[in-house]
């Protein structure tokens, strides 16, 4: 949304003035002549940004909307040189199918090219904070219609009030089919030309537009000659200095506004004013590119285009945790999916895609900010939990396919463990298991090839004779195959049985035994073979976290504090209230609070601090009051894993707070990256960015990484990782356009009185963070191992099975969905940086053809296929899709 109407001659002046400072324009400049020395056009492209959901419902926002694409179609009936733009599938889709008596005029405009469709997706989403899949369902679902239902091919990208870009955005683009980028928000300076060639990570180039002042500069002119000529010499002379040739781009459409009525009468009298200083044409964006083509080579810009808005990482922190949730859920149901289909159980492709819908319009880049009112907070979340109770089903039921399939035949309860990742990993796997055994009190646990396993009982209930009814079961499961499953078993045996077995009954379970707490000590420790992690059993602060493997103290200071500081911001910015005009990237730091400037979490005691020890996992807990709400935090650490998780929970009751987690480190002079779509990126130290799933700080020799499930607000400063949990915060002031209504609450966003649980671990490591496996740790945190019980039958599949095995640690297989024509999709990146020339990925599945695909699927180049195998090269964060056809089991 724009949020911001500039009075548009006091606002030009001013700007001009820095301009004129910066040695970027001269009052002396010729004002109708533009940068080539050619008498001036200004292309006037009438648009309607559509907010989808924000102050409104995304039902009142269509109430508001579809009248505003009739009246675009009566002015290109009336007006033959009239012109419109228009963008987002959910928004199109609906006025087709309310209006049907209107498609055919539709098309007719459109296929004159007087009504252009841009964008490409279901609607203009956040960028940075969903993860890269989210996008592409984005594109597939936005130009799948477009092309099914009207014929076209979107190639012009069109997110213009997204706050933010992350540096593989031309990479995806191009792999999507778009030619150009349309967007307002995240440049780095005033120095940046409005039209050049941003190129990003992987070194792809596409063509950028950056709208100065926005995407309403040209909109509002007087309906009067004289008004109107002051009017647009005070546009053009404001984008000149940005522009690099005698034709400049101005955008004419607010939030959810009219096309404007007065424009073609006074387009036309002015260009016929024989002291016209410069042309007004109405226009389209294909348009405009063409001209700009035509100039030849362009400044190149590289990089990412963030942050913009940094306080709308942390509020209403819980739609980040359900997009998080949402998107692994949905990957892990295209997985099986694929899985399902080569089984010869066809999977249900309509559901997933009513599943995925309304988690791609919870993307909208207000939704997913959590900037929106009540009303349309809970009727996000409704949304988010239809698609949960559709991806729930499909997982379910296409796991159960895939059981079906396992020989689980022998010896007690089978439990079939499913690894989503595309690489063989080492994960902890909790479960329940049912008991019907007439006085069980002891469970044991065997591996794929018999061999005992340790397990620990996290939960029980028992009969009245006291034995095992129900249990949690963890324990970790070794080397499960990349997308592929092992098979253990559950044994239990009874009081009368001499076979000693590992979990048992009656007061503390031999699994799991008391450590330290406070009423013997005031300090307690856990460890692995990895660490060793000591903590303050009263405060709850982890005083030192040892590396066992490196032999290195990772922490500088008491670290899982969490800071509570008084932030008297809105829902967009940190500390302060919006100015929805802001476009250039902040670079504002955002360091450590220290004593005095928050309340710490670690200045509260309470005596509940305890350490526990187990043959899987030990961990400490902790709970005590923090201010007048909770804090609670559980760190645990799991043998065989190189990873210290953390749970913390908080309960607040104050208003106008942010939370945030606090870790400092040992490394000194270290670099900050952050992990965006498809890559990583090194950022400034200090300043809050949007990551995906992980974080590191380190030096080259050493380093430390967070990870996070859904916490997308992530910094380092002063040597410190911080993690923003979560902010309370509302609407503070709002007098601008998109439908607001004064009095529409949006305290909901205070969160006061709710309890929220975070995910994050911490990962010391030597070497840099490609030698540490970062990525693969980021993506593994994310993605649990799922485990269910099965029936002991025959099956086809044996124990112990993996669909594929890729050759290079750096090059990850991430995607495995089924394709809409019946093929299965494989999709791979390079996560390090770094080419890798020679990958090969061999199928435990007879590959019948292969070929290469975009990000929509689509027919490509055919791959010679040699023993089940494909071989290609993968360049420097580069992304690979491809389409097979797998032989279905027999």
């Amino acid at each position: 949304m724009v949020r911001w109407r500039p009075n548009i001659p006091n606002i030009m002046t001013l700007v001009l003035c820095l301009l004129f400072t910066a040695g970027l324009a001269s009052p002396q400049s010729p004002g109708a002549l533009g940068a080539d020395g050619k008498k001036g056009t200004i292309w006037y492209i009438p648009h309607t940004h559509w907010e989808g959901a924000v102050f409104k419902t995304r039902e009142e926002y269509l109430e508001m909307g579809l009248p505003i694409i009739l009246r675009a179609l009566n002015m290109l009936k009336r007006h033959p040189a009239y012109k419109f733009t228009l963008d987002q599938a959910a928004f199109i889709k609906p006025f087709l199918d309310r209006y049907p008596e209107e498609e055919a005029t539709f098309r007719k405009f459109v296929a004159e090219g007087r009504l252009q469709l841009v964008g490409g997706m279901n609607i203009m989403p956040d960028i940075n904070m969903p993860g890269g899949e989210s996008f592409i369902r984005q594109v597939m679902i936005g130009k799948g219609f477009f092309r099914e239902r009207l014929g076209v091919e979107i190639t012009t990208g069109w997110c213009l009030d997204s706050f933010g870009h992350h540096a593989q955005m031309p990479q995806i683009l191009k792999l999507a089919g778009m030619n150009s980028y349309w967007f307002f928000r995240g440049v780095a300076n005033l120095q940046v030309p409005s039209e050049f060639q941003w190129q990003g990570i992987d070194g792809t180039k596409i063509a950028a537009f950056w709208l100065p002042y926005g995407y309403a500069v040209a909109y509002g002119s007087p309906a009067n000659l004289p008004g109107f000529d002051y009017f647009f010499r005070q546009v053009y002379e404001g984008l000149k200095p940005f522009a690099r040739g005698s034709d400049i781009v101005g955008l004419a459409g607010a939030d959810v506004s009219e096309p404007e009525e007065h424009i073609p009468a006074l387009v036309e009298e002015f260009n016929r004013k024989s002291d016209a200083p410069f042309q007004i044409r109405i226009g389209v964006p294909s348009e405009f590119e063409t001209v700009v083509a035509q100039r030849g080579q362009q400044r190149v810009i590289t990089g990412e285009l963030n942050p913009i808005f940094q306080g709308i990482y942390s509020s209403r922190i819980e739609v980040k945790q359900w997009i998080r949730s949402l998107e692994n859920l949905l990957t892990v149901a295209e997985k099986l999916g694929s899985l399902s289909n080569w089984l010869g159980a066809p999977f249900d492709m309509a559901s997933l895609w009513r599943a995925w819908e309304p988690m791609t319009f919870n993307q909208t880049h207000d939704l997913a900010s959590g900037v929106m009112v009540d009303k349309v907070f809970e009727d996000t979340v409704r949304g988010y939990e239809f698609s949960k109770r559709l991806g729930d089903e499909l997982v379910r039921t296409s796991l159960e396919k895939l059981v079906s399939k396992i020989d689980t035949r022998g010896e007690g309860i089978p439990l079939v463990v499913f690894n989503p990742l595309g690489w063989p990993r080492t994960d902890a796997v909790e479960v329940n298991v049912g008991i019907s055994e007439p006085g069980a009190i002891a469970l044991a646990l065997t591996g794929p090839e018999g061999a005992r396993v340790p397990l620990q009982l996290t939960g029980a209930e028992q009969y009245a004779d006291g034995g095992l009814r129900r249990v949690k079961v963890t324990f970790v499961a070794r080397d499960v195959p990349a997308f592929g499953y092992s098979v253990y078993r559950v044994l239990s045996r009874s009081l009368a049985s001499n076979e000693k077995l590992e979990g048992r009954t009656g007061g503390e379970s031999v699994a799991t035994r008391m450590g330290d707490s406070v009423a013997q000590r005031d300090t307690g420790f856990i460890e692995n073979e990895f660490y060793r992690a000591t903590f303050n059993l009263w405060t709850g602060e982890m005083t030192s976290l040892y590396d066992k493997s490196d032999n290195w103290e990772s922490l500088s200071g008491p670290a899982n504090v969490v800071a509570r500081e008084h932030d008297g911001g809105d829902f967009w910015e940190l500390y302060g209230n919006l100015h929805g005009g802001r476009n250039i990237a902040m670079t504002k730091q955002h360091l450590p609070p220290r004593a005095g400037q928050a309340s710490f979490s670690s200045e509260q005691v309470g005596g509940s601090g305890r350490t526990r020890q187990g043959p899987v996992f030990s961990e400490y807990s902790v709970s005590h009051p923090f201010g007048s709400g909770q804090f609670s935090t559980v760190v645990r650490l799991y043998q065989g894993i190189r990873r210290v998780e953390v749970r913390t929970q908080i309960l607040n009751n104050e208003k106008f707070v942010r939370y945030r987690v606090l870790f400092p480190t040992a490394v000194r002079d270290g670099k900050g990256t952050h992990e965006i779509p498809f890559g990583a990126i090194e950022r400034p130290l200090g300043v809050e960015f949007p990551a995906q799933n992980w974080i590191d700080y380190g030096d080259g020799s050493k380093g430390v990484a967070l990870l996070n499930r859904g916490l997308p607000g992530n910094n380092v400063g002063d040597n410190t990782l911080m993690l923003s949990l979560m902010r309370s915060a509302r609407i503070q002031a709002y007098a601008y356009h998109g439908g607001y209504e004064s009095g529409v609450s949006s305290d909901s966003g205070l969160e006061v009185g709710k309890q929220f649980t975070f995910h994050y671990a911490l990962v010391p490591h030597s070497g840099d963070w490609r030698e540490a496996g970062t990525a693969r740790a980021g993506h593994e945190f994310n993605h649990p191992l799922i485990a269910t019980t099965a029936g002991p039958h025959a099956g086809p599949l044996p124990r112990h099975w993996g669909l594929l095995e890729v050759s290079n640690a750096n090059v990850l297989a991430t995607v495995l969905r089924p394709a809409n024509d019946g093929s299965t999709v494989v999709r791979l990146y390079e996560s390090a940086g770094k080419a890798a020339p020679g990958v090969r990925v061999k199928f435990r599945v007879k590959v019948i053809s292969a070929e290469e695909s975009n990000l929509l699927e689509d027919a490509g180049r055919k791959l010679s296929v040699s023993s089940d195998t494909l071989q290609f090269g993968l360049g420097a964060y580069e992304i690979k899709t491809f389409k097979l056809r797998l032989q279905p089991l027999q």
